[in-house]
């Protein structure tokens, strides 16, 4: 449900100040185990945004299950609420100042298609954010085949900062899978189509002057994406860029500069993704190298700084995240903030119109993250709010970047996360594989590892072969791996961990989410012996299922090339078929409206351990989603973990084994 509530609240910013300063008071205590909805109840504040006038805030709260939009005058600290959602059907994807007086949000909700697939589904309006005013929809329908509507209308090609009244936002209503460009009024949705589709073009990019100058199409019968721009020479569109997905090193647009001659790019640089820059106004469009690293990939946002109308830098997504800026005045920027704050990461965030405002996001091993405010001419910086304001240095410890060899010869990374107040030596241990599987795990706070550290549990979180960061050979290792060599990753991590006498080797869970989730099935399967239990959540169990699914899909000859097409491997990597190997308890938890790992997944596999008489618990969230937006979920599963560890992985190594008895537990809830 999504409402407005009455503005009538106010709350000042010296207010809330104090109160984040009695906040970490009250936590300065010596280190103990915190109140398990510490880590469930989620992040307070996120997508904070400065006005362009530097005047106002807007972030999203979370407040128990609700997340409402707050706004916030940054002088008198008055909030007024424009919109909650109780996180049930819809969802807040993003939100975004239009103008001074304007937002726009996007919002996402789950459908079905034919009763069978789930699907996700965007939409966005707009609404005045600092007084009550009715909330529009920004894309109504139109002449949209046979009954459909479009799947995705939140594309927004260009925020048009000459022309605040007005977006332009790129939405596939003519044509299914292939965008037109429509010049949409924020006050009242009205549409001027700018750019009719092209079948030789799926998605648009415009300049910083809001002209669309570039494009991009997929094709999925050879895998092919093709990068298209309009040559400033010729002014045909052409192709300029093409690469074979899964076979190729990417190439992406990041955006134009300030002369719409000059285009960034994310490309291969030496087997690493790298920035470059294209000049259009010349043949064969030269690239220049802008920013680099020989041990890892390069990628981020670009930062642009309105009143330079240019590029000024890059929002780095490295395993921490940084601000990276190549123009000499923002340069200067970032080193004062550095200097001022030397022992935190400082992210800027966002920017006022004349950049003299700003808003930074500071983080540390041990600070998942605190809101600042800033002014450049008054040279003041002022603590706002905290991302997560029950954690800090008495709570969370640094996570420990390891190196490990496998046995065929790699060097991979991993964290490693050791509980307070311990020796570090032979501990009840978790290995924690990510999702993805072309993901990675960094020093970056994440609430499952600081959860069971919490609880007195060593975490190791290795980026296993296919992981994503270290160039793309390496993360071409994860097509048609699953339950192979990937694998073999996590076991031999397990082994590093015991040789460093780190890990008591009676004593380690294996425990992950989505294609981690898979890991840990595959783990009490493949190696029975090696694990006293597994923890999956949306976890796939069985491949050749999942690999049915894909003729749903506009993507479906990759989807189908990154899980293999030796049927006889597939079946011999799938948790379900392998269950008579099973020798440890498993805990399985998976949402029924998950749209990337459907429930059936975790079905299939309690079908199978129920047939062997294997023992489990499996826990169903009525109307849960993959990534656990619903804060009920979150409780519910975070409490089945603990309670579930606590029983077959205690922390005591003198704890009794009365709890390894044979029997079904099926705690299904909703299903």
């Amino acid at each position: 449900m999504l409402s407005l509530k009455n503005p009538s609240v106010v709350i000042s910013l010296s207010g809330l100040i104090l109160l984040s300063l009695f906040s970490s008071v009250l936590n300065a205590k010596p280190y103990q185990t915190v109140p398990l909805e510490i880590f469930y109840q989620g992040e307070k504040f996120s997508n904070l945004q400065l006005s362009p006038d530097g005047t106002h805030i807007i972030a999203l709260v979370n407040v128990k299950e609700e997340t409402a939009i707050i706004t916030m005058n940054v002088k008198t600290g008055e909030i007024f609420y424009p919109a909650k959602t109780d996180n049930k059907e819809f969802k807040f994807n993003w939100i975004a100042w239009a103008n001074n007086d304007r937002i726009i949000m996007s919002l996402r909700y789950d459908s079905r298609w034919n009763n069978s697939i789930t699907y996700t589904q965007t939409r966005l309006l707009a609404t005045d954010a600092k007084k009550s005013s009715k909330m529009i929809a920004l894309m109504k329908p139109g002449r949209e085949q046979l009954g459909w509507r479009s799947q995705f209308q939140d594309s927004v090609i260009s925020f048009l900062p000459d022309d605040p009244q007005h977006i332009l936002l790129g939405v596939d209503r003519e044509m299914r899978g292939y965008q037109s460009v429509y010049k949409v009024n924020v006050y009242n949705g009205k549409l001027k189509r700018v750019q009719k589709y092209r079948t030789s073009t799926s998605t648009w990019i415009a300049d910083q002057a809001g002209n669309i100058k570039a494009g991009s199409k997929y094709n999925d019968k050879d895998q092919t994406v093709t990068l298209r721009v309009l040559d400033p020479r010729s002014l045909e569109w052409v192709d300029a860029w093409q690469y074979k997905v899964l076979e190729e090193p990417e190439i992406s647009i990041l955006g134009f500069g300030k002369d719409a001659s000059e285009i960034y790019l994310n490309a291969d640089h030496q087997g690493r993704q790298a920035i470059y820059i294209a000049d259009l106004s010349k043949p064969g469009y030269p690239m220049k190298l802008i920013l680099s690293d020989l041990n890892y990939d390069v990628s981020g946002r670009l930062i642009y700084s309105p009143v330079h109308k240019d590029v000024v830098g890059l929002y780095y997504s490295d395993s921490g995240g940084k601000s990276i800026f190549w123009n000499e005045e923002f340069k200067a920027f970032q080193a004062g903030l550095d200097k001022s704050l030397p022992h935190t990461l400082n992210y800027i965030i966002s920017l006022s119109a004349d950049a003299r405002k700003y808003v930074v996001l500071t983080s540390s091993p041990t600070n998942p993250g605190s809101f600042l405010v800033g002014d450049r001419d008054e040279k003041m910086l002022t603590h706002f709010v905290d991302s997560y304001p029950d954690l800090n240095d008495q709570v969370l410890v640094e996570k420990q970047l390891r190196h490990y060899k496998t046995r065929d010869g790699l060097t991979l990374e991993g964290y490693l996360s050791l509980p307070k107040n311990s020796n570090g030596k032979s501990l009840a241990t978790i290995i924690l594989p990510h999702g993805g599987p072309m993901t990675r795990d960094g020093k970056g706070f994440d609430s499952f590892s600081a959860f069971m550290v919490n609880r007195g549990y060593a975490v190791f979180q290795p980026n296993f072969r296919g992981s994503s960061g270290y160039g793309h050979d390496f993360m071409m290792m994860a097509v048609g791996g699953m339950g192979l060599e990937m694998q073999d990753d996590l076991e031999d991590a397990v082994s590093y961990l015991v040789k460093e006498k780190i890990t008591d080797p009676q004593r380690v869970c294996i425990v992950g989410a989505s294609y981690g989730g898979y890991a840990a099935l595959m783990g009490a399967t493949k190696t029975p012996d090696l694990f006293r239990c597994a923890i999956s959540f949306a976890g796939i169990s069985d491949i050749v299922t999942l690999r049915k699914k894909a003729r749903y899909y506009s993507n479906k000859s990759v989807i189908l090339k990154q899980l293999g097409d030796d049927k006889e491997q597939l079946r011999q990597t799938s948790p379900r078929r392998l269950a008579q190997h099973i020798k440890i308890p498993i805990l399985m938890i998976h949402g029924n409206d998950d749209t990337v790992v459907p429930v059936e997944q975790s079905r299939l596999m309690v079908e199978a351990l129920n047939k062997y008489q294997k023992r489990y618990e499996y826990v169903e969230l009525e109307g849960g989603s993959h990534y656990l937006d619903y804060m009920p979920h979150r409780q519910q599963t975070f409490e089945a973990m603990e309670n579930f560890l606590s029983k077959y992985l205690p922390v005591n190594p003198a704890a009794t084994e009365k709890n390894n008895h044979a029997g079904i537990e099926d705690t299904r809830v909703g299903g």
